[in-house]
């Protein structure tokens, strides 16, 4: 997509802060640098003085703005770009295809399912799942090589593909054994895509 967003069009709001939050929506209308966004679980009330980001696009094709909010009707709040669309990347390390077995259990109940590595790095994953687990995070089960670990996740996006929900993760406090257990399954994924090519 080029960076112009449509009506229709789902993002996600999210405050600035050293612990972020995100609300998704669903643009309704827009102009010049003014937003109109249809907000699900919208705050009881956003602040003028705090600053936003809208982000809208596809994982891979995704596009961010710094915004600040404006007015509320409803559900519906208006916000002011400070700025043009810029691309967003939030993929600071390598990501290797992958196609390994995940246990997903949800951090806030005790919903557990299976799902399976899509992708992975040293600083996050993804990994489709049949249904997407409640709250902001998860721990996740992985086993590689004769190896396994249970490792917290911060659930970062999800996104439709086809049938199943694919959960973009971002590892969250990894243990140096965590830390190694990751290195070690990069290295591996790493040096079969090598043999493969």
């Amino acid at each position: 997509m080029g960076a112009t967003p449509e009506p229709g069009m789902p993002v996600a709001v999210v405050l600035r802060s050293p612990q972020p939050v995100q609300w998704q929506g669903e643009i309704v209308a827009l102009r010049d640098a003014s937003l109109a966004i249809r907000v699900a679980n919208a705050p009881a009330s956003w602040n003028s003085m705090l600053p936003y980001y809208v982000i809208c696009g596809t994982p891979g094709s995704r596009f961010k703005a710094p915004a600040n909010f404006v007015a509320r009707n409803g559900d519906v709040a208006a916000f002011k770009l400070n700025a043009r669309w810029k691309a967003l990347d939030l993929r600071h390390d390598q990501r290797l295809a992958a196609d390994l077995q995940a246990e997903v259990r949800s951090v806030l109940g005790n919903s557990r399912q299976q799902g399976r590595v899509i992708d992975i790095s040293l600083g996050g994953a993804a990994i489709a799942t049949e249904t997407k687990p409640g709250g902001s995070q998860v721990e996740v089960g992985l086993n590689a090589q004769g190896y396994s670990a249970r490792v917290l996740c911060d659930v970062i996006s999800t996104s439709q593909a086809g049938s199943e929900v694919v959960l973009h993760l971002g590892f969250k406090d990894l243990t140096p054994p965590h830390q190694a257990f990751i290195r070690q399954l990069v290295a591996w994924l790493l040096e079969s895509e090598s043999r493969a090519s």
